[in-house]
């Protein structure tokens, strides 16, 4: 009876792991894929790029007011810019609606409250911003 060791070592020939060359590649001697860290730090070069968070274009600085709302004239809507007007039609709006407790809000219902405002406020620029707001909202 032959060794059982013998058998195995005679069943097949013994198999080499180590890397192949790819044809017309020069051997590199180690076997070691020296691209893999270059991949991987270029991926996550790339996702942190992604994924970064935009840059917002500057922003204009306003100066903080303190208001008395019973005050503002209609006149001084033609001297503020427009990012401040907008503020201001959106806070009257808030007000009277508030006032009036609505408690939904409808964007053509809102649109057509604001147009009436300033069309009174057009009409009659000493009026009251609130004046016509409150006017508008009958």
């Amino acid at each position: 009876m032959r060794p059982l060791a013998g058998l195995l070592a005679r069943a097949g020939r013994a198999y080499d792991t180590a890397p192949v060359p790819l044809r017309g590649a020069e051997p590199r001697g180690d076997g070691v894929n020296r691209g893999t860290p270059v991949l991987v730090a270029s991926c996550l070069a790339f996702a942190a790029e992604s994924f970064a968070p935009e840059r917002a274009p500057a922003q204009v600085t306003l100066t903080p007011r303190v208001i008395q709302i019973d005050k503002v004239k209609c006149a001084e809507l033609q001297t503020v810019s427009d990012q401040k007007l907008d503020r201001l039609l959106v806070y009257f709006n808030g007000y009277v609606d508030g006032m009036r407790r609505h408690t939904v809000w409808d964007e053509r219902q809102v649109g057509e409250l604001i147009d009436r405002a300033i069309n009174y406020c057009k009409a009659d620029p000493n009026e009251t911003l609130l004046s016509a707001f409150t006017r508008a909202a009958r």
